[in-house]
């Protein structure tokens, strides 16, 4: 199993499977039916795709994951999306490069990529009317697609959840360290994101980076989560780390969020994220002022496992966007 250094981490198809996935008993987790079927992308990269739900849905759910994350980080949303709409169907996905998706072929590891790898999830499994959810880079995916198909708003999509992401402004971060600090860091980091492909070719296993944690994470956060999320960054290749990090530096899609202004957006953000901070979502709301903008004191970047109740409650409520299958045929 290919790992990456956690300090980069910081900046056959229809084929049906069940997903369980329980610990120790502390330490419990969702176990969730789910049928995995992969979608090929625009340019041939198989995407690992999972769908929950039933075969004729009012609607669909698609949850897009973060940079260097996976779709298993999205389980406790998946369940209660399930049991409170038992009419959607909920797809979760891996990004390309990440999980168990192929990895990203050269030159394709760009946010513009990823709203085509988008498109095709849509394509593939949304059947009717549908919500789209990112956190953080999913966010930006979410992001990228509507700025290519700003016909689909509205016509599909009627509503989006932005988690702990970002219009922009990224090759300026700080991650909360004092400008002096974050901008050795930044000159530091492509030197040190080819030096852990060369490790990892080499099959070195890097050492743990504690000082992580404040970086994802509030003080609050449960040591569980963290061990989670740490499990899931450690299968993430320092290619696809590498690949992908110089996408954030020219990220910059405010104007795109136009596209959303005529459809139930909730923006929600953590008062400690150190990676999409506060004023970044601020921004955002100012680009849509008819969202709701929901600031969760104390929570990090990792949002939906620090404050997992109330973001499944809002990703539940902005769901009512998707009508239940029979009320929408007595309307029709």
């Amino acid at each position: 199993m290919r790992r990456t250094p956690l300090l980069l981490a910081a900046g056959a198809a229809g084929v049906a499977v069940t997903r369980r996935r329980a610990g120790r008993e502390h330490d419990a987790w969702p176990v969730l039916d789910a049928r995995v079927a992969p979608v090929t992308a625009d340019d041939g990269t198989v995407l690992h795709a999972e769908v929950s739900g039933p075969d004729s849905p009012s609607g669909t759910v698609v949850l897009a994951h973060g940079y260097v994350l996976s779709n298993r980080l999205w389980d406790q949303q998946v369940a209660a999306l399930t049991a409170a709409r038992p009419d959607l169907r909920v797809v979760t996905y891996d990004q390309r490069g990440h999980g168990r998706s192929a990895r990203a072929p050269e030159r394709s590891a760009t946010i513009a990529q990823l709203g085509h790898d988008l498109r095709a999830v849509l394509d593939t499994h949304a059947d009717g009317p549908a919500v789209l959810v990112g956190h953080s880079m999913g966010g930006m995916t979410i992001m990228s697609f509507v700025e290519h198909s700003p016909e689909r708003v509205g016509e599909q999509v009627v509503g989006a959840a932005l988690v702990a992401t970002s219009s922009g402004g990224l090759a300026d971060s700080t991650w909360g360290l004092p400008e002096p600090v974050a901008a050795r860091v930044r000159s530091a980091l492509p030197l040190g994101m080819e030096q852990a492909r060369r490790w990892e070719d080499a099959g070195r296993a890097p050492l743990p980076r504690p000082f992580l944690r404040p970086v994802l994470f509030g003080a609050d956060a449960r040591a569980a989560d963290v061990r989670r999320t740490f499990a899931v960054l450690g299968t993430c290749s320092a290619h696809t780390v590498a690949d992908f990090f110089e996408t954030f530096t020219t990220h910059d899609r405010l104007q795109a969020l136009a596209a959303l202004r005529d459809v139930p957006v909730s923006i929600l953000v953590g008062t400690h994220d150190r990676l999409c901070p506060l004023p970044m979502s601020r921004a955002m709301a100012e680009a849509l002022p008819h969202a709701r903008l929901r600031v969760y004191p104390g929570a990090g970047h990792m949002l939906q496992l620090e404050r997992a109740d109330q973001v499944s409650a809002e990703l539940v409520s902005l769901a009512s966007a998707i009508r239940p299958l029979r009320a929408a045929r007595r309307a029709g």
